[in-house]
Parts: structure tokens; C-alpha cells; sequence
């Protein structure tokens, strides 16, 4: 079975570039003007393979690639790599029969899988080690405006690298459908669609979720809608159950950050989770409201993972002291817990898009973080799972 790769992109250079990726992993790859060169060559046995390049968000390309794939259905497969599409425009070539698409900004691998499997030559086996089960950490807030957005974000950047410098997949979920703003701290596009999720969880699939995630430059994805107050559609245990379960299937690490606001699925969440970190402040009504959170966790049964509490935007003293630590202990107790400093790195960083973790490596608010990303590792370990 041959493969063709086609470019109608209309961007020579990316074009070339992807060219050069797929010729090393495909020693038959050939290069073809337009769709009709693959009746006219001799492609074996079984259908043949078209890679397109193709433009993002042009529909009239799109209706006449429908067009070829109907004509061609059963002698060729057509895979678009490309820009986004519509989960609209995605499951009419699901439902084809004949064609898929794939990011443009997806790993190589993806595509060879892909192709292997028009082969016949199938997936690469999978492992007889225990079913994929990633570590779920959730960032729990226990009021509003305590910075849980930017911890759960400082900390799932840490995440991304693992001992000795390897990449882990992780992934950001915020769950705060109305007042999302991780992507605005990260200066990417929300790609998450609510509406769609809820209305048929049962079809999402790999590339779905590939439609729905925000890629950072640091490897960081990140699942997070678009602000909308007048969302009407609320998200539901069966959507989450179908989201997660997929999430489950392509991430070592899953940090979820919480709404302050209970939703019928929070404890769903927090019980699925290895780690719950309760973010607050350290002023008396702060620490009265993390209490109340840590109660509200513990009446819960199902709610199983360890429990940190993060205090934060805390005075330190020049000699490294917290100021009124005293009334952190009397409120909490023998809580475990890490206090992440105030600074103004923080609103600087949030103004320019520039994570902490990069615009400030070795600041020492990013050396605190650290230490809730290295909790958020003891997890894993105890979890048990082998990265």
C-alpha cells in the first residue's frame, strides 16, 4: 500500500517541513500535484494512503475534500494534517469511513500510527503492564481570589519535567466554565466546547480532545473553555466521567483546578483525585475558610487522596519567617501544609503572559511552588504508578 502526500496548505516552507518529518519514517512516501495522481499510479495491495496538508478554517476546501472522499471511498483513505476544524467538520470525516484528521502540532507518531493502521498493520501493541492510570492532583480553593488559578498553573509547569529532565504529558483542566482565565495567565486561546462535551460525551475521541486542547510552548496542554457568563449548559458526571476516562488514555499527570463554588460533580472529582490542595490565605477569616473546606472534604467518605494546605501570598521576614504563623497553627493545626510567598512577580507575570516558572527560574516564589510540585510527585509515588 502506497502513501501519497499532497500540499494544499498554500505554505511552502511548512509544507517542506513536514515533508522532510514524514519522508524519514516513510521510505515509500511520494509526493503528488493532486488527488487524481493516486488512481493513476500503482499502489498494491489494499487502499492507498493520502496525507493532506491542508489550510485551517477554509470550508469550501473542506466541502470539496468531502466531494473527493465519497468518490474515493474504499480506494483511498485521506488523513488532513492541518489547523483546527469544527467538531462539526471532524465527525464528518469520522463518519466517512475514509478519512480523519490531525493537528498540524501533533507528535510524528500520531500520523505513523495512523497510517500503520490503514496498513493493516494495526496499533503497537499494548502493554501487558497494568491499564494507563495517571495521578490526578486537584487545586481546591477555599474562597474566592486566593490565587488557586495561578498555583495549579505555576505547578503543572513544574510538572511537565520529570527527574533527569524528561518531559511527563500533563495536562491543566479548569473546571470554572464561566470565569476560566488559566489561558490568559498562559497568553494561549481556549479551545475547550462545553456545549459540545455535554451534549455528547460518548463521541468524544482522541482527536476530539486534540480539538479541545491549548498547547503551551513549555509541553504544558491545557483544557479550559472560553469566559462565557451566560453559559447555560453545566457540566455533568457523565461528561466529566467520558472526559476524564479520555484525558486517562494520553496524560501521565492530570491537575485539576476547582471552582470555589461546590457543583454536583465536585466531590466526584476530588474523589478521583491522588492529591487535594486547599489554597487560602493567612488572615483569620482565610484560615477560618480553609477549615471549613478541610471539613467539608473529610465528611466525605469517597474523598481518599492526601491532603495538603497551601497558604498563600504570605509576608516572609528577611530571616525566611512567615508572619503570624502562630495563627495558621492555632486555626490548622497539625495540617500539612507550604506557604508560597507574596510578590510582585506574580501580577507582573500575569500582565505579560509570562509564567513564573519561566520568566523567573530561580526566584524564590518559584523554589516555593516547587516544593508543591515535588508534594504533587510524592503522590505519584505512592500511587504507584510507573512513569
Amino acid at each position: 500500500m502506497a502513501v501519497f502526500l499532497l500540499d494544499a496548505s498554500g505554505d511552502p516552507d511548512a509544507f517542506e517541513a513536514l515533508k522532510e518529518r514524514l519522508a524519514a519514517a516513510i521510505s515509500d512516501l511520494a509526493v503528488i500535484g493532486n488527488i487524481g495522481d493516486v488512481a493513476r499510479r500503482e499502489v498494491g495491495g489494499g487502499r492507498a494512503v493520502a496525507l493532506i496538508a491542508a489550510p485551517a478554517q477554509n470550508r469550501e476546501y473542506f466541502s470539496r475534500l468531502l466531494d473527493i472522499v465519497t468518490r474515493y471511498r474504499g480506494a483511498v483513505f485521506f488523513l488532513l494534517i492541518g489547523g483546527d476544524i469544527s467538531a462539526s467538520e471532524y465527525k464528518a470525516l469520522a463518519q466517512s469511513g475514509s478519512a480523519d484528521w490531525v493537528s498540524d502540532s501533533a507528535p510524528l507518531q500520531e500520523i505513523l500510527d495512523i497510517v500503520a493502521r490503514q496498513r493493516g498493520g494495526g496499533s503497537p501493541a499494548p502493554s501487558a503492564a497494568a491499564p494507563r492510570r495517571p495521578d490526578v492532583v486537584s487545586f481546591l480553593p477555599s474562597a474566592g481570589g486566593v490565587g488557586n488559578s495561578t498555583l495549579a498553573t505555576e505547578t503543572a509547569l513544574q510538572l511537565v519535567r520529570a527527574k533527569g529532565g524528561a518531559r511527563r504529558k500533563v495536562c491543566l483542566v479548569d473546571l470554572d466554565v464561566q470565569t476560566s482565565h488559566v489561558c490568559d495567565y498562559l497568553d494561549i486561546k481556549p479551545q475547550l466546547q462545553i456545549d459540545e462535551l455535554v451534549r455528547a460525551p460518548q463521541r468524544l475521541d482522541s482527536h476530539l480532545l486534540e480539538m479541545f486542547c491549548s498547547r503551551h510552548d513549555s509541553g504544558l496542554h491545557v483544557f479550559a473553555a472560553p469566559r462565557s457568563r451566560l453559559r447555560h449548559v453545566e457540566l455533568n458526571v457523565e461528561a466529566l466521567d467520558a472526559f476524564f476516562e479520555r484525558l486517562a488514555q494520553s496524560y501521565d499527570v492530570i491537575v485539576v483546578d476547582l471552582p470555589v463554588e461546590w457543583r454536583p460533580w465536585t466531590v466526584h472529582v476530588l474523589a478521583a483525585s491522588q492529591g487535594v490542595l486547599v489554597t487560602g490565605l493567612n488572615v483569620i477569616p482565610g484560615l477560618r475558610q480553609i477549615s471549613e473546606t478541610l471539613a467539608a472534604i473529610r465528611s466525605e467518605p469517597a474523598i481518599r487522596g492526601r491532603v495538603l494546605v497551601i497558604v498563600n501570598r504570605c509576608e516572609i521576614g528577611a530571616l525566611g519567617r512567615v508572619a503570624r504563623r502562630q495563627h495558621v497553627d492555632a486555626v490548622l493545626g497539625a495540617e500539612e501544609k507550604l506557604f508560597i510567598r507574596a510578590s510582585r512577580v506574580v501580577e507582573e507575570c500575569a500582565n505579560t503572559g509570562a509564567p513564573m516558572a519561566i520568566a523567573y527560574p530561580s526566584h524564590k516564589i518559584v523554589k516555593e511552588i516547587a516544593a508543591i510540585a515535588k508534594f504533587c510527585e510524592s503522590v505519584a509515588a505512592r500511587h504507584g504508578v510507573k512513569k
